[in-house]
C-alpha cells in the first residue's frame, strides 16, 4: 500500500494517543497538503500569463458569464467572496492593466458594472486552457472513476460546510 507522510503523523499520534482515532486527521491533513501543492501549481501555470490567481478568478467569473462578459462589482464580490474595499482593489488593479472597463449600469444609474475588454477576453481565453491543462495533470494520478468519486465525496464535504463558515476560502481558481 501506498504510504505518504500524513500516515507517518498518524502513526505517530496513534503511538503517543492511542485513546484518539486520528484518521480524520489523516484526510483534512491530506487535503490541506494537496491545497497547498494545487495552489502553487496553478499559480506556477498563469507566470506567463502576468497573472496572479486573483486576477484570473475575476476574470474567469467575468468570462463564464458570456457575452457582454459583465457583472455588478458586488455580484463579483458575492462570487469571491471578499469585502467590497478588496474587490473595488482588485477591479482597479485589473482596470489599469487594461483587462476590464466599469460601465455605467443601464437600469440603475446610480450602479456600475465590469466588463472584459477584448484584450481580458484573449487573456483570459488563453489562461483558462493553462489552468485546465494543469488540472488535468494534478489528477492524472487517478483513474477517471476515481476522478469521479473523488470529486463527489469532496463536494458531500464541502455541501455540509456552512456558507458563512467559508468566508475568506479562496474562490473557484
Amino acid at each position: 500500500m501506498l504510504q505518504d507522510r500524513v500516515d507517518q503523523l498518524l502513526q505517530e499520534w496513534e503511538d503517543e494517543r492511542p485513546d484518539l482515532d486520528p484518521s480524520p486527521l489523516g484526510i483534512v491533513s491530506r487535503v490541506l497538503r494537496f491545497s497547498k501543492h494545487a495552489t502553487h501549481a496553478a499559480s506556477s501555470a498563469l507566470i506567463s500569463y502576468r497573472l496572479e490567481l486573483w486576477a484570473f478568478d475575476v476574470l474567469a467569473a467575468l468570462r463564464r458569464q458570456g457575452p457582454p462578459y459583465t457583472m455588478s462589482p458586488t455580484a463579483l464580490r458575492r462570487l469571491a467572496i471578499l469585502t467590497s474595499g478588496a474587490m473595488t482593489n482588485r477591479i482597479d488593479r485589473l482596470q489599469e492593466r487594461g483587462w476590464v472597463e466599469r460601465l455605467p449600469d443601464p437600469v440603475d444609474r446610480r450602479a456600475l458594472l465590469v466588463r472584459l475588454t477584448p484584450d481580458g477576453k484573449e487573456l483570459i481565453d488563453n489562461a483558462v486552457e493553462a489552468r485546465f491543462a494543469n488540472a488535468e495533470r494534478l489528477v492524472a494520478s487517478l483513474t477517471e472513476d476515481e476522478q469521479l468519486a473523488l470529486a463527489g465525496l469532496l463536494r458531500k464535504l464541502l455541501v455540509a460546510v456552512p456558507s458563512e463558515r467559508l468566508s475568506g476560502v479562496g474562490s473557484t481558481h
